[in-house]
């Protein structure tokens, strides 16, 4: 187990988060990839949190590249590090093996998640695209999930719709004269009537 200084660690967070420097933190997220091949060693270097080291990626080009290259670097040690001891008599195979499964998703199943549970199935379809554009996820992660929340966006519309249906419901019990019309397409504004409300199905 290693030794840290929580208090100093706590009243750092307190103060509230680290600020991003490019020229400290795209070289040093390069030396750590190479030295020791993982995000969260980066982050412990950098004394910063999973939620704030993927907000720089997603705001910081240049950082983005870096960590994308240092994954490179990773692996490619890693490889040659297999290659290097396949002959030795006392070469730890599996811990090389499982080093591959859970870093680079080698001959494992393995799912990042960085997906805002809050949003809507939407916006979570738009962060998953964004978060597979930094390989992050295999094609067969990507797809899964991809399946998963279109489940998520029909499930979130259906609850849409009723909501849709209530306040029409409603409006009908106070005896607003509005006439309702459903439609499967979007309706342009040159079509609009007066009175009327469109209720958008989706088929």
């Amino acid at each position: 187990m290693s030794q840290i200084d929580a208090k100093s660690l706590y009243l750092q967070f307190k103060r509230g988060d680290r600020a991003y420097n490019e020229e400290t933190h795209c070289p040093m997220i390069l030396d750590v990839m190479n030295e020791e091949g993982t995000a969260v060693a980066f982050m412990r270097r950098a004394q910063i949190s999973d939620t704030l080291f993927y907000k720089w990626l997603k705001k910081h080009k240049v950082f983005r590249e870096c960590y994308a290259y240092g994954k490179i670097i990773s692996r490619d040690n890693w490889e040659k590090e297999g290659a290097e001891g396949k002959d030795e008599e006392f070469f730890n195979f599996d811990l090389w093996r499982m080093t591959g499964a859970m870093r680079y998703g080698i001959g494992k199943n393995r799912v990042r998640m960085g997906i805002d549970p809050k949003a809507s199935p939407y916006k979570q379809y738009q962060q998953l695209v964004e978060i597979a554009n930094s390989e992050e996820f295999n094609a067969s992660e990507i797809k899964q999930l991809m399946e998963s929340i279109n489940v998520g966006i029909r499930a979130f519309e259906s609850f849409e719709l009723q909501a849709q249906v209530n306040k029409i419901q409603l409006q009908k019990q106070i005896k607003i004269p509005y006439a309702i019309q459903f439609v499967d397409r979007e309706v342009l504004e040159t079509e609009f009537q007066n009175k009327i409300i469109y209720v958008h199905i989706w088929i």
